[in-house]
C-alpha cells in the first residue's frame, strides 16, 4: 500500500492518505439540522483512518433539495454544521461539504413547486416536466451556490464539492438532451458548459481563492446521445481554468441504463473514466465505484488513472477500512458487498441509511461495544450469518463462545446468495466472518450436528438457534419421471439442470436462480477480451454469445410480475438481465403438476404444458426449528434468530444476531 497511504495536496489542504469517503445521502437530517447521530457517524468514520470525508448532499436552496438533506442554505445551520467539522477534524480526517441543487432531479411534493431546469424536459425519475429557468434563476442559482460554499467556510469546513454528477443540474445544463435553450446558456458546447464555468468561479470569488473547490463529475453520462467521458474530460479542463482543485469522477446519471453500484459493475470499474479526466487535467483526480479492497485502490493508483479513490459504502462497512488496510490487517476489514439493501434501496424506499453486514452503522450515536457484566458460555446453533454475527459480537464482549455447524463449512445460505451474476461480492462475508471468529476465540466445531441431548449436556448458560431453513417440498404432484430439484441445489452446484428448465417461483430466489441458469454456457469475460484482442469475431457474434447460453429458461410465476421482493435499486438490473439472457417469464401461472414431459401449469382458465427436463423450485423455506420445543424450557436462557425463526434477508439475519449479542 505504498501509494494508498502517501500525502497529497488538493488546492491548499494537506491529506494524509489517498482515501476519500464521497458524500452519501444518509437521510439522518430529517428538519435539515445537524444532530448526534450525523455527528457520531462521520466522527466514527474520521477515527478510521480516512483522509477526507465529503458530506451531503448538503441543499444551496430550496428549490433544488433532497428528502432529509442537510441543510445549509441559512445561516440557521451553521452552528450545527460547526459541531459537525470540529467533531470530524479532531477525529483526524479533512472535511467538505457537497453542495446539492437537483433541477428536474427535485420532486414538486418536497417543494412545494414546480422544479426548475435549463429546458421543460420529462425526467425519468421523476415523472414530472420541469419548468425552464429564466436568466434570473440561472443567476439566482449561482449566487446560492456560491454563499452556500461561504456558509461552509464559516462552519468550519475545510473544502466545498460541488456536484456536477449524476444527472443534477449542472449536468442538466452541460447535457443536449436536457439542455434545449437558444440564449447564451444553451446551443453550442460553450454556452452549455458556461453555468457549470460560472459557478465554480462565483465560489472561489466568493469563499475565496485559497478555499479548496472539488467538483464531483460524471465521467460519462451512459445517455444515448449524451455527454461521453470525452467530453467529461473537456469540461473538467474548463472547469480547471476556472479554478476547480479537484475533480472527483464517477458513472452515469440516475436515469441510465447502465448499472453504477451493483455488484454486477466490477471492482473498480469505472476507474477508467477518471484515467480520461487526469489525462488533461493538472489537478488531482479521484476514481470512484465499486472499490472495496485497499488492493483495488492501490492498483488504480499505479496505473496513473487516478491520485485518489473514493470508498464509500467499503466505509459504512466498515469505518477501520483504511487503519486496517495501512497496519496490514487486510482479512479483518468487512467488505461492502454491494448489496444495496441497506443503503440505496433504504433511501430509495424514503427510509435512512443502514448496513447489511455492519449492524451497528447509524447507530454509533445511541451504541456502544461494552464488555459484558458477567460472561457466560453461549452456545451458537448454526453458522449462518445470524449465528455468526451473534457469536462474533458476543465473543467481543468476552463471553465464551462455541458455534456448532452441521455443514463442512460456515456461510450457510451466504454461499449460494454468492453464485448469481453480480452476487460474488456476499462470500467475502464468510471470508470476514471465519477470520474474526477465530480471532475473538469462539470455538467453531464443523460437521457437528446439534441435537438435544448434545445440547444440554454441554451446559451453556445461552443457547441461540441459528439453525436457518429448509426448502419448501412442492406444494403440486410430481409423477413419475418428473425431475425436480431446489433452487439450492443448483445454486450449490448440486444439481446440473438440463437444457429445458423450468424454475417455479419468481421472486428474488427464483429470478436469480433463472439468471444463473440462463448464463451457463456464455461467453466469460475473459474470452470475450481474447476475442476482441485478436478481432476473432464479429461484434454482432460476440454479442449473441454474450446474451444467450446453452440453456431454455422459463421462469413460472404465480402471482402478477416478479421480483417483488428485490430492492428498488436493483430490481431493474435483474429484470435488464432476464431479458438480456432471454428467460421467457409466465406470471399469473399456477402449477398444476409435474410429469415426465414437463410442467403443467392453469392460467386463464386454461392448461398448457411448458416442456422441461428440469423443474427448478424456488418457492420459500420453512425455519430449521426442530430443536426449539425441547430447548426452550430446558436451558437456562433460550433464543431463535435469523431464518429459524422464519424468513429473513442477510442484512435482517445480522442485525438479528448482534442485537442479540448487545443483551447477552
Amino acid at each position: 500500500m505504498n501509494l494508498l497511504f502517501q500525502p497529497i495536496k488538493v488546492g491548499g489542504m494537506e491529506l494524509k492518505n489517498r482515501i476519500s469517503m464521497p458524500a452519501i445521502h444518509h437521510a439522518y437530517t430529517p428538519d435539515g439540522f445537524v444532530n448526534d447521530r450525523l455527528v457520531s457517524y462521520y466522527e466514527t468514520r474520521a477515527r478510521g483512518g480516512v483522509a477526507l470525508i465529503i458530506v451531503g448532499g448538503c441543499t444551496i436552496d430550496n428549490l433544488g433539495i433532497g428528502p432529509k438533506m442537510i441543510g445549509l442554505h441559512d445561516d440557521k445551520y451553521i452552528e450545527g454544521l460547526q459541531k459537525l467539522t470540529s467533531a470530524v477534524k479532531g477525529a483526524g480526517a479533512k472535511v467538505a461539504a457537497q453542495l446539492y441543487q437537483a433541477g428536474r432531479y427535485t420532486h414538486s411534493f418536497l417543494i412545494g413547486q414546480q422544479p426548475v431546469a435549463p429546458s421543460p424536459v420529462a425526467s425519468r425519475l421523476t415523472r414530472e416536466v420541469p419548468r425552464e429557468m429564466t436568466l434570473e434563476d440561472i443567476r439566482t442559482v449561482i449566487e446560492s451556490f456560491a454563499d452556500a460554499a461561504l456558509r461552509a467556510r464559516k462552519a468550519g469546513f475545510d473544502a466545498v464539492e460541488i456536484i456536477a454528477s449524476a444527472g443534477y443540474l449542472i449536468c442538466q445544463f452541460l447535457s443536449p438532451l436536457t439542455n434545449q435553450r437558444t440564449d447564451e446558456y444553451g446551443g453550442s458546447w460553450e454556452n452549455r458548459c458556461r453555468f457549470g464555468i460560472e459557478v465554480v468561479k462565483r465560489v472561489k470569488e466568493k469563499a475565496g481563492r485559497d478555499f479548496p473547490v472539488l467538483v464531483r463529475l460524471s465521467g460519462n453520462d451512459f445517455m444515448p446521445g449524451g455527454n461521453t467521458n470525452r467530453e467529461a474530460a473537456m469540461f473538467a479542463l474548463e472547469l480547471e481554468k476556472a479554478g476547480a482543485d479537484c475533480f472527483n469522477v464517477t458513472g452515469g446519471w440516475h436515469e441510465t441504463r447502465v448499472p453504477q453500484i451493483t455488484g454486477d459493475l466490477p471492482r473498480g470499474g469505472f476507474a477508467y473514466l477518471a484515467g480520461g479526466v487526469k489525462a488533461v487535467v493538472g489537478v488531482p483526480v479521484i476514481a470512484s465505484n465499486r472499490i472495496n479492497d485497499p488492493r483495488v485502490a492501490e492498483e488504480i493508483l499505479r496505473s496513473g488513472q487516478a491520485d485518489m479513490v473514493n470508498m464509500g459504502r467499503p466505509l459504512i462497512a466498515d469505518p477501520d477500512l483504511p487503519n486496517k488496510a495501512r497496519s496490514g490487517k487486510l482479512n479483518s476489514i468487512r467488505k461492502c458487498i454491494a448489496c444495496n439493501q441497506g443503503c440505496f434501496d433504504a433511501i430509495f424506499s424514503m427510509g435512512d441509511v443502514h448496513c447489511t453486514v455492519n449492524p451497528l452503522a447509524g447507530r454509533e450515536y445511541e451504541i456502544t461495544l461494552e464488555p459484558a457484566a458477567a460472561p457466560r458460555k453461549v452456545l451458537v446453533i448454526g453458522g449462518g450469518p445470524a449465528g455468526m454475527e451473534a457469536a462474533r459480537t458476543a465473543a467481543s464482549r468476552g463471553h465464551k463462545v462455541t458455534l456448532w455447524e452441521k455443514g463442512p463449512e460456515l456461510g450457510g445460505q451466504l454461499h449460494y446468495a454468492a453464485k448469481p451474476p453480480g452476487k460474488q461480492e456476499f462470500i467475502t462475508l464468510v471470508d470476514y466472518y471465519r477470520h474474526e471468529l477465530e480471532a475473538n476465540g469462539v470455538e467453531v466445531e464443523l460437521g457437528r450436528e446439534a441435537t438435544v441431548d448434545s445440547v444440554l449436556r454441554l451446559g451453556a448458560d445461552v443457547v441461540v438457534l441459528a439453525a436457518g431453513a429448509r426448502p419448501l417440498d412442492p406444494p403440486f404432484p410430481v409423477t413419475s419421471g418428473g425431475k425436480v430439484v431446489s433452487a439450492l441445489d443448483v445454486l450449490g452446484g448440486n444439481e446440473i439442470p438440463g437444457n429445458k428448465v423450468v424454475v417455479v417461483g419468481g421472486g428474488a430466489v427464483g429470478c436469480e436462480t433463472a439468471l444463473t441458469i440462463a448464463g451457463m454456457g456464455t461467453l466469460s469475460a475473459e474470452s470475450l477480451k481474447f476475442l476482441m484482442e485478436n478481432q476473432a469475431e464479429s461484434y454482432e457474434t460476440l454479442l449473441q454469445l454474450l446474451n444467450r447460453g446453452t440453456k431454455k429458461v422459463t421462469l413460472v410465476e404465480m402471482l402478477k410480475g416478479i421480483g417483488r421482493d428485490i430492492g428498488i435499486t436493483t430490481r431493474w438490473v435483474i429484470m435488464k438481465e432476464i431479458s438480456r439472457l432471454g428467460v421467457n417469464v409466465v406470471d399469473q401461472a399456477r402449477v398444476k403438476e409435474v410429469n415426465d414431459r414437463g410442467v403443467v401449469i392453469e392460467r386463464d382458465g386454461g392448461e398448457t404444458l411448458i416442456p422441461a427436463d428440469t423443474v427448478v423450485l424456488a418457492i420459500g423455506s420453512r425455519p430449521a426449528d426442530e430443536l426449539a420445543a425441547g430447548l426452550k424450557d430446558r436451558v437456562p436462557e433460550f433464543h431463535v434468530i435469523g431464518d429459524a425463526a422464519g424468513p429473513r434477508k442477510v442484512t435482517q439475519a445480522v442485525r438479528e444476531g448482534f442485537d442479540l449479542a448487545l443483551k447477552l
